[in-house]
């Protein structure tokens, strides 16, 4: 310990000092007065007086010592004279009640006793000296007859002549200085093992300390949960993931926050779970309402009895990773369909040309009844049908970004929205707002953004036919971290730096998506209509990755849908 810690506790020592002082006082004072009263003396003998004195005097040495201990600067200093005084009073005491005679010696080892516990072996030696001096010079006034001790006949023991004075000296003035010894020596362990003991506190205090940095720094969210299932630890990184504080989680029911982990659980195996993880997922919606794809891996926590205490449950956020492995398959999906298109568009086109071509010849050579007629009009408008579809699907394999130029997004958008009102299509289009600026530059193929803008106005107006609304058109220059995502949800890329890109928006107020058709719009031949073949979403989006650009969709049933398209900007001049 340092001087200041020293300090502090040698006067909080000092404090049970006086307190027991006091104490031990009162007591002989109480003992005094009770013994009196049975032997009916008066309480104004010479000998009661002297006691009253001594007593009254130790207390208010007492209350004076309480007084200026919080103004001692040298508390050791203090200790030695309080020490000093306290044998002067025991020897008093002595003189008092008999000198050689007096039942109270035994006051010099209860002292040194003290001694030794505020000022360690040096105070118990000094204290067994001091001790030592004034009993001998006490029992030797009393040999040479110099001074005659006062005798109360109840604190008085017999036993001792004059002539035997000496034998009280060679038997308690060795065990003053052994008592001293041993209470000096029983003191410096507990000082020794008080100073071990606050090391390992302090190193058990850096270690939890540590261990808390730990769970803080993880950056997989971590809980743990007591028998009762509730939550005791929440680090930052559960509280990224979640939204929740800990202040808001703690010692409530992980169900609460958690709804669908006991099902979870439960449908893990029935093995028991000794100390290996198991790994589960499950959804979790934020406390700002999105949705999430968590991982768990929980490990049974126990005591040394081997009986289940807790648990600790460690999730991750794995809602980019699932979005990842969706447009991983869409890809497959799409690559599928493409290699399917190209080789139907080839061994199709051309039969399909010629069989149109002679229904045609056919229809205007031969003289043919109304209901004949009527029939080959049929094949040839489904012929005509096949063959838009085969374009659909040319169109769709062969969707490579070809001729790319800046152009701007503004005279593309002017162009498609000026084609889409004269067409049949915007009957139930209330009003198309195009707000692009004219210095918005991308670098593209010019025809495929025009499908892309012509794709997705058309979608937007089909998703008007019950209830009629309007169509906006944005599109703005951004800085976005590099971003990994599904066609649905685009994210910023972990620890990724920020590149520009141009956000395309076209946004309405339609009848919106169904969460259960979300996940599926952007697949071939996907579609909720009752005409159409479902190719024209998936278009825009091989058209988008082709420009290496993001696709994603925000829409509530009822409330509208939102397409967003990212793509790379080009530098700045």
């Amino acid at each position: 310990m340092n001087s200041i810690e020293d300090a502090h506790y040698l006067k909080s020592k000092l404090q049970w000092l006086m307190f027991f002082r006091v104490l031990i006082a009162t007591f002989f004072f109480g003992i005094a007065t009770v013994t009196q009263l049975r032997r009916s003396e008066s309480f104004v003998t010479p000998h009661l007086i002297y006691l009253y004195i001594l007593t009254g005097s130790a207390f208010a040495l007492t209350f004076i010592y309480a007084k200026v201990l919080p103004f001692i600067r040298r508390p050791s200093l203090f200790a030695y004279i309080q020490i000093a005084v306290d044998m002067i009073f025991i020897t008093a005491l002595l003189f008092i009640t008999g000198g050689i005679n007096s039942i109270f010696s035994f006051l010099y080892s209860i002292s040194i006793i003290s001694a030794s516990i505020c000022l360690f072996i040096s105070g118990g030696i000094f204290a067994a000296t001091t001790a030592s001096i004034l009993y001998a010079g006490l029992i030797w006034l009393q040999k040479l007859q110099i001074i005659a001790p006062l005798s109360l006949g109840a604190f008085a023991a017999t036993g001792y002549e004059q002539g035997q004075l000496l034998f009280p000296i060679i038997i308690n003035i060795p065990a003053f200085y052994i008592v001293a010894i041993l209470s000096s020596f029983l003191t410096e362990q507990a000082k020794k093992s008080r100073q071990q003991l606050q090391k390992k506190q302090i190193d058990l205090d850096q270690l939890e300390a540590l261990n808390e940095k730990i769970i803080q720094n993880i950056p997989s969210g971590l809980l743990t949960l007591n028998k009762l299932r509730q939550i005791v630890t929440f680090n930052r990184a559960a509280e990224e993931i979640t939204g929740y504080s800990f202040h808001q989680v703690y010692l409530k029911q992980i169900e609460e926050f958690f709804p669908t982990i006991t099902a979870a659980l439960e449908s893990l195996p029935s093995q028991p779970r000794l100390s290996a993880a198991t790994g589960f997922e499950t959804g979790f919606i934020r406390k700002d309402g999105e949705s999430l794809w968590l991982g768990f891996s929980e490990s049974i926590i126990k005591d040394s009895e081997n009986k289940k205490i807790g648990s600790i449950l460690i999730f991750q956020d794995l809602t980019t990773f699932k979005n990842m492995q969706e447009h991983l398959k869409r890809i497959d999906r799409l690559a599928a369909v493409g290699r399917l298109a190209a080789g139907l568009a080839h061994e199709v086109r051309n039969p399909l040309a010629s069989i149109s071509g002679s229904i045609q010849v056919l229809h205007k050579s031969l003289k043919l009844a109304n209901s004949d007629s009527h029939l080959m009009e049929i094949i040839v408008k489904e012929s005509n049908n096949l063959s838009m579809l085969i374009s659909d699907f040319t169109q769709y394999a062969r969707a490579e970004a070809q001729n790319k130029e800046e152009i701007a997004l503004k005279t593309i958008a002017d162009e498609v929205v000026e084609l889409f009102r004269n067409s049949s299509e915007c009957l139930h289009v209330l009003a198309i707002h195009q707000l692009i600026d004219e210095q918005i530059i991308v670098i593209a193929n010019r025809q495929q953004i025009k499908q892309i803008f012509w794709n997705l106005i058309l979608n937007s107006a089909q998703a008007m036919a019950e209830k009629p609304g309007t169509i906006k058109l944005t599109a703005e220059r951004v800085k976005k971290k590099s971003v990994t995502a599904s066609p649905l949800h685009a994210q910023p890329a972990p620890d990724a730096h920020e590149i520009s890109w141009v956000e395309i928006k076209i946004a309405d107020d339609g009848c919106g998506i169904k969460q259960t058709e979300l996940g599926s719009i952007f697949d071939p031949f996907f579609t909720t209509k009752d005409s159409g073949i479902g190719l024209g979403l998936a278009i825009v989006h091989k058209i988008i990755q082709e420009h290496d650009g993001f696709i994603s969709v925000e829409s509530r049933e009822g409330c509208g849908t939102t397409f967003t398209c990212l793509l790379p900007a080009p530098r700045l001049q």
